[in-house]
């Protein structure tokens, strides 16, 4: 909203990946004065399941906050990859770069980290390679069991929350 005056900017249209942050820049622009503000609702991945290739007029790939860096219309992983010390999307011709340096360094990035930090990545790339030498996930968990523990959570919060609710009308039975 910085670049753009509600007086000169009658309109404004957006789009983002998943939805979420146009709902919330929607709402603010609105509460900063403009008029009529427009999003692609879902954002573009919703628009890419909706719409067929064919029918599209997105050009190029959409950058996606996980490790596939972007995708295409159809929602496979697309060209790029990421440099894993500045997390830039990288091209196959980037790595090929005598800068780069697999988890420590692409050409973006070579002179923005200390030589500890660097230290500190070539570390984490030793660590990743070994889990993938054992056939093992670097760091994280299975996602079937976080969505497990998740469900777990959230059904003692109800439990809870009843509990909490009982308590309060024998309390209120009582007075």
């Amino acid at each position: 909203a910085q670049h753009l005056d509600p007086k000169k900017h009658k309109k404004v249209a957006m789009f983002c990946t998943g939805g979420i942050r146009c709902e919330k820049s929607t709402s603010y622009l609105l509460d900063q004065g403009f008029e009529e503000v427009y999003h692609l609702k879902g954002g573009v991945l919703n628009y890419f399941e909706q719409v067929p290739h064919t029918d599209s007029t997105w050009e190029g790939e959409c950058f996606v906050f996980d490790n596939r860096v972007t995708v295409n219309h159809k929602l496979e992983p697309g060209d790029f990859d990421q440099c894993h010390a500045c997390r830039r999307p990288i091209t196959e011709e980037d790595q090929l770069r005598p800068e780069f340096v697999m988890g420590v360094q692409c050409h973006y990035c070579m002179d923005e980290h200390s030589d500890q930090q660097k230290e500190r990545f070539r570390m984490r790339q030793r660590q990743i390679e070994l889990a993938e030498s054992r056939g093992e996930r670097h760091v994280g968990m299975d996602p079937q069991i976080v969505k497990q523990r998740q469900e777990a959570a959230r059904q003692a919060r109800s439990v809870h929350k009843e509990q909490q609710r009982q308590l309060e009308a024998a309390k209120a039975k009582r007075a």
